[in-house]
């Protein structure tokens, strides 16, 4: 897994007032579009049935047959090797002892039929030389295959040593026509709490100006809008707009994309718009879309024509991505994971089977 690392880099291009016009208006046709288009395959899934996502095989699985004879775990990585862990009760994954690596190769990575394992001598998982197997099912947490040489089958199960969540939020600010806006991951291992965010927030110039910036934001800026949001909460007095969603490894790895996309983009000053709140917004907007690919998980903002009118007159361009939070929130509510119900204090204990 990637390390998270929080900087404080930023970027604020100033157009003229006809490219503010521009900018304004586009957002208008870019919010009416977003509210009324369901995600892509949102519609599909009704009528198809979930749709298959890509194949990922990186992380820790365990084998239904190893599991019958011994203690044996399999880290994929992503740069073709696997490496046999020993298990033992009460460790973390990370503590697990480190046994032998064997190269192994998809011939499809996202899409695989077969997979080989290259061993340069036996172990208690693959004999010496090539092990090829055909993979006769997969979804994201388990695979099935049958070696082509035996024709044993197997079924492979994903392992969870990583937790994942992706948090929405936006915040007013009183002085201002806008606030900070931003998108915030989340992982747990067991040990730490790694954090990254990427979005807007509001900073003063050399002259003293207040102005909204696009980049990456401080986990301290974070975390005093989430403690502003759960004050607001408890007096139920609804300032901020925040909703955070766990994610399967699937979705957290198609977020990151987007994540490391747009922050290059703050970082090389070659985001798309000029507009600090429309990059936000768009930023929001594709990653709620894209958890979608795979079927239904959000339900997106589908507004009548009224309800789309009412809003554009009422919020100017800097309170979209606020208001779009808000939505988003109130129509997936029952995804919304509070600091209660968060698993702070989350482990992942892996135990073998019948042990």
């Amino acid at each position: 897994m990637r390390s998270f690392t929080n900087t404080d880099g930023c970027q604020n291009k100033q157009g003229g007032e006809k490219m503010k016009r521009v900018v304004f208006f586009y957002s208008l046709v870019i919010l009416c579009l977003a509210v009324e288009r369901p995600a892509a395959g949102q519609s599909d899934a009704k009528t198809e049935g979930k749709k298959s996502c890509p194949f990922s095989i990186v992380g820790l699985w365990s084998s239904e047959v190893t599991a019958q004879t011994n203690s044996i775990f399999f880290d994929f990585s992503p740069e073709g090797y696997v490496t046999l862990l020993g298990h033992s009760s009460g460790l973390l994954p990370q503590d697990f002892e480190m046994l032998e690596s064997v190269n192994y190769k998809l011939d499809k990575p996202t899409a695989p039929k077969s997979i080989e394992f290259t061993a340069a001598r036996g172990n208690d998982a693959f004999g010496p030389g090539v092990t090829r197997m055909e993979i006769i099912e997969y979804s994201d947490d388990s695979f099935t295959t049958r070696d082509t040489a035996s024709g044993q089958k197997n079924r492979w199960s994903r392992e969870r040593t990583h937790r994942y969540f992706l948090t929405f939020a936006a915040h007013p600010d009183p002085s201002q026509s806008g606030g900070p806006a931003f998108a915030m991951w989340t992982v747990l291992d067991g040990r730490k709490t790694a954090r990254e965010a990427l979005g807007v927030q509001l900073i003063k110039d050399q002259e003293g100006k207040t102005l909204p910036v696009f980049g990456p934001i401080p986990v301290e800026l974070c975390d005093r809008i989430i403690e502003e949001n759960d004050r607001d909460a408890k007096r139920k007095k609804a300032v901020s707009a925040f909703m955070r969603l766990e994610l399967s490894a699937a979705e957290f790895e198609t977020t990151q994309q987007i994540y490391q996309s747009w922050s290059k983009q703050a970082k090389t000053q070659t985001l798309p718009y000029d507009d600090a709140y429309l990059n936000g917004f768009e930023l929001l907007r594709k990653l709620a879309e894209n958890l979608n690919q795979c079927g239904e998980k959000v339900k997106l903002l589908k507004l009548t024509e009224r309800e789309r009118d009412e809003m554009i007159a009422k919020h100017m361009l800097p309170q979209y991505t606020l208001e779009y939070v808000r939505a988003l929130r109130k129509q997936n509510n029952e995804l919304h994971i509070n600091d209660v119900e968060f698993p702070w204090q989350w482990r992942p204990m892996i135990q073998i089977s019948g042990q």
